[in-house]
């Protein structure tokens, strides 16, 4: 069932162990193992590599899985080969519905201290575009890494959540790694690959090509949920408030600006905080407004020369008067609101359907000047919004249609 590859290990130092929350970039890989799944339909897993129930029917049901060549295990899921286009390559298949825990599990020992890994794999959302009705659970999977220590007992190591595998018009394979670097006195680790949504119509997916490497290095994205928070003219200058979820390795940040959305030039620059697992919020000055409108975005660079960009802010200066726009629109599976206060407070924001009904609601601090909330639309049917700002009060200030492609 698994695939070996032999690999000559050396010691290239003892690192202090980090759990790395980003995804991954494996440098100077080599494979250690690679399960393939085999080429034999209808194999069942190893006792113990997975919390799965094999499928009893011609069906998988929820929480059963399979080992087939093509992921159309239902007639309403994709009919795809396996990762590689092999067609007698075979994949797991599961239909997750409720069930709880691992789909795979491995223990990999003859480790070397010191040294970094990396676990890789490759993910399908087996449902096609508006599958269950536009209300579906999109898979999302958790990579865990423990290692083994001297009390003989498994210890956490590092982590990696996936971003939500969303339906597609047509079979898509996404990958998924997560590294880190083993701590002294240890030469053995288990990974796992966990169900990390809870919900049954549209939880369903397909692996393949699960991949345990070394790395001559690591390197990681630079943060995750790099975005702009809100933006207040204040005595001339425009102060941008933007934040991070989490970062790894990052050197600086940047706001910058452009009159027309290509050109741009860096109008502040700052210190970012380096390696953080928490919210990190920021402030910075654009003391040379310019004309409006004014495009913003935030460039972050690593400790390594990395970079990332975040998404880029549309501003008009309107000091008294609220407005609210909305981008894209139509739109599908995200969608960002760019709202105009005239006063700092609490508001809320509710998105009805076209019978009225609220779908979606958020609380937020919105502060005097633009605000920027993104909406995580992709569970949403296809039809028209209504997006309605309320003040603390309960009434409404701002709404704007919206459309679900």
């Amino acid at each position: 069932m698994k695939t070996i590859h032999n690999l000559s290990l050396t010691m290239l130092g003892i690192f202090i162990c980090s759990a790395l929350s980003a995804q991954t970039i494996c440098t100077g890989e080599s494979l250690i193992f690679r399960e393939t799944f085999g080429t034999q339909d209808g194999t069942l897993l190893d006792e113990g590599r997975t919390v799965m129930k094999p499928m009893r029917g011609t069906e998988p049901e929820s929480g059963e899985y399979t080992i087939v060549p093509n992921s159309q295990a239902r007639p309403e899921w994709h009919n795809s080969t396996d990762h590689t286009g092999d067609p007698n390559g075979q994949m797991m298949v599961i239909n997750t519905g409720y069930a709880d825990g691992d789909y795979f599990l491995d223990t990999i020992s003859g480790l070397s201290t010191g040294t970094y890994y990396m676990v890789s794999l490759f993910v399908m959302n087996v449902n096609p575009t508006g599958s269950c009705g536009g209300n579906t659970t999109n898979p999302r999977l958790k990579i865990e890494v423990e290692y083994l220590s001297s009390a003989s007992i498994f210890m956490f190591l590092s982590s990696f959540t996936s971003p939500s595998i969303t339906q597609t018009d047509n079979p898509s394979w996404v990958k998924i790694n997560s590294g880190f670097i083993l701590p002294p006195g240890t030469g053995t680790i288990r990974y796992r690959i966990i169900n990390d949504v809870f919900g049954d119509c549209g939880n369903s997916l397909a692996l393949d090509d699960i991949s345990f490497s070394q790395c001559a290095s690591l390197s990681t994205l630079p943060s995750r949920g790099l975005k702009i928070k809100s933006i207040e003219s204040l005595n001339g200058k425009n102060m941008v408030q933007f934040s991070t979820e989490s970062e790894a390795e990052t050197s600086y940040m940047e706001l910058q600006k452009s009159q027309d959305g290509s050109n741009w030039i860096t109008c502040h620059r700052q210190a970012a905080a380096g390696n953080s697992d928490r919210y990190k919020a920021y402030t910075a000055t654009d003391n040379l407004s310019g004309t409006y409108p004014v495009y913003y975005r935030i460039r972050q660079v690593d400790a390594k020369g990395g970079e990332m960009y975040s998404a880029i802010v549309r501003y008009e200066q309107k000091e008294e008067t609220g407005g609210i726009r909305a981008y894209p629109n139509p739109f599908n599976s995200q969608l960002q609101l760019n709202i105009q206060v005239s006063n700092t407070e609490t508001c809320t924001l509710v998105l009805h359907n076209q019978a009225g009904l609220p779908v979606q609601k958020q609380l937020f601090n919105a502060r005097k000047g633009l605000n920027v909330l993104t909406l995580e639309t992709s569970r949403l049917a296809q039809g028209t919004y209504l997006a309605s700002i309320r003040d603390s009060n309960g009434s409404v200030i701002q709404s704007i249609a919206v459309i679900k492609q």
